[in-house]
């Protein structure tokens, strides 16, 4: 048996051994995912990052622009932060993990919708949130005027608008597991 052959055994032998260590450490990763996705499950900022995945493909609303909409509105920072609260009010009445306002809201649902059921549904919240936006986009045909208008109710290029549109990396804010 010459060096050569015995190197290219020790070779082999190696390489095993570092595949092996690296399956190890794959299942080991994929276990800890596991376990966060089983705590994250039922939680509302999974329940969130569901619905908004859902309304804005059915509305075709850009994905930052839906997520950032949510971090500004109620500081969602995506399924995994389990602190969210999406059942806040704000001081204008907006309710909800996208603070929209009842009375306009109703169009959308095309029937009468109280305030808690808005506040507390967070799929129709957010389905609602599409449809505004959809809605503004479709008036003026530019996403900033859009954004603005849904904060404002005027389609404006405010620092919010600016916001929406702009922060591509929306995931940076979200909270990592």
């Amino acid at each position: 048996m010459t060096t050569f052959a015995k190197l290219k055994h020790w070779y082999l032998i190696i390489i095993l051994g570092i595949v092996g260590l690296m399956y190890l450490n794959l299942n080991q990763r994929l276990d800890y995912f596991e376990e966060r996705l089983d705590l994250a499950n039922g939680t509302t900022s999974l329940q969130m990052y569901e619905s908004i995945e859902h309304w804005s493909d059915s509305f075709d609303i850009p994905k930052h622009i839906a997520y950032n909409v949510a971090y500004l509105e109620t500081r969602y920072q995506g399924p995994f932060d389990f602190d969210y609260n999406p059942y806040q009010k704000s001081f204008a009445g907006a309710v909800g993990p996208m603070q929209i306002i009842t009375r306009w809201a109703r169009p959308y649902v095309r029937r009468r919708i109280n305030e808690k059921e808005l506040k507390t549904n967070i799929d129709l919240n957010v389905k609602i949130s599409m449809q505004m936006l959809r809605k503004w986009y479709s008036i003026h045909g530019d996403w900033t005027l859009a954004c603005g208008a849904y904060n404002s109710g005027s389609p404006i290029r405010n620092e919010y608008a600016q916001y929406a549109t702009s922060n591509i990396n929306y995931k940076n804010k979200w909270i990592k597991i």
